[in-house]
């Protein structure tokens, strides 16, 4: 018979990490299925002149959890969960990656986003050593130096907002242009003194030693041209890794789960917290709050429904 827990956890970052932690607080039986604890917090940043440090706010946070969860947890499966299938009976039943199915009274998903790549030479060799796919958590260790952003819609709209008041100067190589909702707000912020605009040139590869020296871009006419930065800031819109529950659950115009309140999808039984959901804010304190609503709520669901 396929074992059945009161709730599965899907995604070991910051939001299931704290899901996990309140339904081992409730003594349930918890199953987490994630490759790995911690997610994409403990990945490395570093930037010349920077001291080594957690880069990401909330990182020490995440640290405690990681050993709290791991303390009390008797079933952790390193695997993904390929599909979600709800049973007759309302529970769910999960097929695992590598093979195998387990079953459970309530799920939690808690699969985070992946950032669209450019696929260029030189950008997963400084991933981390001045090469970003997030500006709203790394943009503060670039003040008074030059940058660039990679991008074409509103993530890459509001990475040069939030980098404006802080980089000396940003380069914006305007690569598979998207609508935004304020042409006119997006065009002042595109003028700004500190901002020069490349529109049909693309990116040919990352340059740098240690750490990231520049981009060298192509343009229409082939002409070539290296722009001396520090740092890169890849900003396309990030792609929620919601295809587990994605025919269950209400999903947003860019696929992130629809959640209320109480971090419910629309799909009882099943809740979603952290930035696969449409809550999504790339930090990590507002990953780990969702996360404890989403436990605390899948808590009171089981509960509810042994009564």
């Amino acid at each position: 018979m396929t074992e059945r827990f009161d709730a599965v956890v899907l995604g070991g970052g910051p939001a299931g990490l704290a899901a996990a932690a309140y339904l081992l607080y409730a003594r349930l039986n918890v199953a987490l299925i994630s490759p790995d604890f911690g997610g994409k917090v403990f990945y490395p940043f570093a930037l010349r002149d920077v001291p080594h440090q957690d880069t990401v706010w909330g990182a020490s946070l995440v640290h405690e959890l990681a050993q709290r969860v791991s303390a009390a947890l008797q079933h952790h499966i390193l695997d993904t969960a390929d599909a979600v299938k709800r049973l007759d009976d309302g529970a769910f039943m999960l097929k695992l990656s590598q093979g195998g199915e387990i079953e459970s009274r309530s799920v939690v998903v808690c699969t985070g986003v992946r950032a669209q790549r450019l696929f260029v030479e030189g950008e997963m060799d400084y991933w981390g050593k001045g090469l970003s796919y997030s500006a709203i958590s790394h943009a503060p260790f670039f003040n008074g130096r030059k940058v660039a952003v990679i991008g074409g819609g509103e993530r890459a709209i509001a990475a040069l907002q939030i980098l404006i008041p802080l980089a000396a100067h940003i380069d914006y190589i305007e690569a598979r242009p998207q609508p935004v909702a304020d042409r006119e707000k997006a065009e002042a912020i595109l003028g700004h003194p500190r901002v020069d605009v490349f529109r049909g040139w693309e990116v040919q590869q990352i340059v740098g030693d240690d750490y990231v020296t520049g981009i060298d871009i192509v343009g229409v006419n082939g002409e070539v041209r290296r722009l001396p930065v520090e740092g890169v800031f890849v900003q396309f819109g990030l792609l929620p890794n919601n295809s587990a529950v994605r025919d269950l659950v209400t999903l947003d115009a860019f696929g992130h789960i629809v959640v209320d309140e109480n971090c419910a999808t629309s799909m009882p039984g099943i809740f979603a917290a952290g930035d696969v959901t449409n809550i999504c804010a790339e930090q990590v304190p507002v990953s780990i709050g969702e996360g404890a609503k989403a436990g605390l709520s899948a808590w009171r669901y089981v509960a509810a429904n042994k009564l």
